[in-house]
């Protein structure tokens, strides 16, 4: 028996290799989807054999299979046995120069279709950061009595056709978004889900592993810290390492008022029963830091913060942002490439001419149209942390929301 299983496991892996060499992977079902692995960057290498190339397999919230082959010497790949029948939905990724690219939105046989042609974009890399912008940053301020509450969301873009890596600089790991902090700040933290090895402590910084792809928002990097309060003001001083396209920040209400010749009030804004007031930014960027004085209300500075913490709470124990932060955030703004600013208040920086918010901007939360897809966003968030939904899934319906939104 022992003999039989291993001749059938190595019979098993022939004909995997078999497949590899020709660029083809099979399934079950008579469902074909090939296509071709080419390159972006416009003097890049053409792309030939040994390229890896995954197909997942997704059925609902479930990924119920992942097929692998590499490219042809044509830079081809062909999945065969592929099910065509409604519900099942096909990512691709494939990896060259060791960063994976994927696929914006997931593929579908239609009804009567067994065949699907597509393409996956793939670049050269670069430890060159030129090209790097912050497309967007959100803030939100939040008081907690002795405490001071920054929770940001930084969306990165990269103008050049080449992925930008970053490099080693004689550290052991490669390190690509450079993002400072402010002085003070203290019990920094990251968002959910945050692998642990993503981000590098430096002085007066925190260092990104994660590489930029061409495009605008392609990379995100969503974190907390806090300023301790020892007086009625609290300075902010915010500087950023690449050059700024918008900014917005909300301060948390009752309690928290602000003064900054950067910030124009866009007047008040609530989310889940939570106000805030809204600001847009104004010359900020690369050589202009945002500086901000926050101003605590007498009943804040010396008792409760907005979400009813003592005011003497250690720092360390507010450990990273409350639920209701993380999915204001999210609904500022969150995704992959091609990312969407979706949320309750998602507004174009205000120029110094105009006081009023763009009508081309829409409230996404409060058109009748978008609100179900807005609200089904949070919902799979929701079902995505507390381990409902596995990541492939998630990552498939996300991409399917924010692309209706986008067409809304």
């Amino acid at each position: 028996m022992r003999s039989l299983r291993r001749w059938s496991g190595l019979v098993g892996l022939a004909l995997l290799l078999l497949m590899s060499l020709f660029g083809i992977a099979h399934a079950q079902g008579d469902g074909v989807l090939e296509g071709q692995v080419v390159n972006g960057t416009a003097d890049g290498s053409q792309i030939g054999s040994g390229i890896p190339v995954t197909l997942h397999v997704l059925q609902g919230d479930s990924e119920v299979d992942t097929l692998a082959t590499v490219t042809d010497a044509g830079g081809r790949f062909r999945f065969e046995g592929l099910d065509t029948e409604p519900g099942f939905d096909y990512w691709l990724e494939a990896v060259y120069l060791d960063v994976a690219y994927s696929t914006v939105e997931p593929y579908q046989f239609g009804d009567g279709q067994t065949a699907l042609d597509v393409t996956v974009t793939v670049y050269e890399t670069t430890e060159e950061e030129s090209g790097i912008t912050i497309d967007s940053v959100h803030i939100i301020a939040e008081s907690f009595g002795q405490v001071l509450r920054i929770s940001e969301i930084h969306l990165f873009g990269n103008s050049g056709d080449r992925t930008y890596v970053g490099g080693s600089e004689g550290e052991e790991q490669a390190t690509t978004l450079r993002i400072p902090l402010p002085d003070g700040a203290v019990g920094l933290a990251f968002g959910e889900g945050t692998p642990d090895d993503r981000f590098v402590e430096a002085v007066g910084a925190v260092l990104d592993t994660e590489p930029v792809p061409p495009g605008s928002e392609t990379a995100l990097a969503f974190f907390s810290y806090h300023l301790m309060v020892t007086g009625e003001t609290i300075p902010l001083e915010r500087r950023f390492a690449y050059p700024v396209n918008n900014l917005n920040l909300l301060a948390a209400q009752p309690g928290l008022a602000l003064s900054s010749d950067q910030l124009l009030s866009m007047g008040a804004e609530t989310f889940q029963g939570q106000q805030y007031e809204y600001y847009v930014g104004q010359g900020v960027g690369l050589d202009a830091p945002l500086i901000v004085e926050f101003v605590l209300s007498p009943d804040v500075s010396g008792g409760q913060g907005t979400a009813g913490m003592p005011a003497g709470s250690d720092p360390a124990a507010l450990g990273a942002s409350t639920r209701g932060n993380q999915e204001l955030l999210r609904w500022l703004g969150m995704g992959l490439a091609a990312l969407v600013v979706v949320g309750a208040v998602a507004y174009a920086l205000a120029t110094k001419s105009s006081a009023r918010v763009p009508a081309s901007i829409p409230n996404l939360a409060a058109d009748p149209k978008t609100r179900p897809l807005v609200a089904e966003l949070a919902d799979l968030e929701d079902a995505f942390e507390a381990g409902q939904v596995e990541a492939a899934a998630y990552e498939r319906r996300r991409a399917e929301i924010h692309s209706k939104l986008k067409s809304s």
